[in-house]
C-alpha cells in the first residue's frame, strides 16, 4: 500500500443527522435562468466519499404551488422544512448517515444524503410518505461511492 493513504473515519463515530455539530453552508446559482438555493453540510470534508457511505440517498419533494423560474413560497417553505425534520427522523433512527445537502427550486425541493450499503430504504420512503400529508415524497437511490452529487453542488 501506498504510504500516503489516507485513514478514514470509523462511521460508529459519524454525528447523528440530528446532531448541532453539523456546520452548514448557502450557495446560490441559476439553471436555466431559475434560482438553485444550495444548502451543503459544510463538516462533510472528513466523509467525503466515505467507503462506507456509498450509496446517494434523495427525497425530492414537488411543490404544490410551483413559481416557475422563482422559490418556494415562505408558507410552503415552512412545510418543506417540517419533512425535512421527518425525514432525518426517519434517517436517523435506522442509519448512520451524513446529510449532505439540500436543493431548492421554485418547482422541488430535495433533501440528499450518504448511507451505507444495505439500507432498508423502501421502509424509509414509506415511513416518511405516512407521515407526510402535505406533499408527494418521491425518493431515489444510487450508487455513487465519490459523492459525485455533493462535489457538484457544494463549493469548494
Amino acid at each position: 500500500m501506498w504510504p500516503f493513504s489516507r485513514k478514514q473515519h470509523d462511521i460508529s463515530t459519524l454525528p447523528k443527522l440530528s446532531d448541532d455539530s453539523h456546520s452548514w453552508g448557502v450557495a446560490q446559482t441559476n439553471v436555466d435562468s431559475s434560482p438553485l438555493i444550495i444548502r451543503y453540510n459544510e463538516s462533510a470534508g472528513p466523509w467525503l466519499g466515505h467507503p462506507e457511505l456509498p450509496i446517494k440517498l434523495g427525497f425530492a419533494i414537488p411543490l404544490n404551488s410551483p413559481n416557475e423560474g422563482g422559490l418556494p413560497d415562505p408558507d410552503e417553505n415552512e412545510e418543506l422544512n417540517d419533512i425535512e425534520d421527518v425525514v432525518v427522523r426517519e434517517i436517523d433512527s435506522r442509519t448512520r448517515a451524513l446529510h449532505a445537502m439540500a436543493l431548492t427550486t421554485g418547482v422541488m425541493k430535495e433533501f440528499v444524503f450518504y448511507i451505507p450499503r444495505g439500507v432498508d430504504i423502501k421502509s424509509i420512503h414509506e415511513a416518511i410518505q405516512a407521515a407526510v400529508a402535505t406533499h408527494e415524497v418521491q425518493c431515489m437511490a444510487m450508487n455513487e461511492p465519490k459523492w459525485d452529487s455533493y462535489r457538484q453542488f457544494a463549493p469548494n
